[in-house]
């Protein structure tokens, strides 16, 4: 294998961590691991591991038993493209909408940009009409449509 290709598959190999360890177990000292400290997800406005780690706590009050399941990886150059499936009962509250108790699974998709081997910035695509749909928070959906 090529210097390339090795680093290429350690780039996937991180951000399989950063689902398999720090989402779904909360391993959240493991960010300090993957993301660069000028690290930035612009979505959510974070910066640093801190910011993911920030991010990371929030989903597990809400989803304790959130399972990301890692699906497909694509790498080219410094970018990786992963598609996940997100598992989880909502019993706290996940931004404004309130604990349902019910049950969700639906994909998502991040795309990273990498310098070296760490993370420095994050986009990422998440079917929010249906999380919501089968969380419970229908008249939410219906509004947010409306806009």
């Amino acid at each position: 294998m090529t210097a390339e290709a090795d680093l290429t598959e350690a780039r996937k190999a991180r951000i399989r961590l950063m689902f398999e360890r720090i989402v779904n177990h909360g391993e959240l000292d493991l960010a300090d691991t993957v993301f660069a400290p000028d690290f930035h997800w612009p979505q959510f406005d974070l910066h640093g591991p801190d910011g993911v780690k920030t991010w990371v706590s929030r989903l597990r009050h809400a989803f304790p038993d959130v399972e990301d399941t890692v699906e497909e990886q694509i790498a080219e150059g410094s970018v990786v493209m992963t598609r996940v499936t997100l598992r989880g009962t909502q019993s706290g509250p996940w931004g404004a909408l309130p604990a349902s108790d019910r049950r969700a699974e639906f994909p998502a998709i991040g795309i990273d940009r990498f310098r070296g081997e760490l993370v420095v910035e994050r986009f990422s695509l998440f079917d929010m009409a249906d999380a919501m749909r089968q969380l419970g928070h229908t008249d939410l959906a219906v509004a947010a449509s409306r806009r």
